[in-house]
């Protein structure tokens, strides 16, 4: 059995970092514009059907996939 060069240099290689960004615009041409957690906007690629106001997990420029709606709690101790 060979070895595949190309999976083994790809497993040397970080995988890009993932964030949860918010769909504010789904466009017909199978991309979406999403807003950060840091505010900025984002024009991504997107296979997956989304729609506006959902959260997304997003990374190296394409939705990867739905993330949760989670409720936020701050607790001070």
């Amino acid at each position: 059995m060979g070895i595949n060069v190309w999976r083994r240099f790809g497993d040397l290689i970080k995988p890009p970092a993932e964030e949860v960004v918010t769909i504010t615009t789904v466009h017909g041409d199978g991309t979406v514009t999403a807003t950060t957690v840091g505010g900025g906007a984002v024009r991504l690629r997107c296979a997956i059907e989304v729609a506006v106001g959902d959260k997304a997990f997003a990374a190296a420029g394409e939705v990867r996939g739905v993330a949760p709606v989670l409720s936020y709690f701050e607790i001070e101790v």
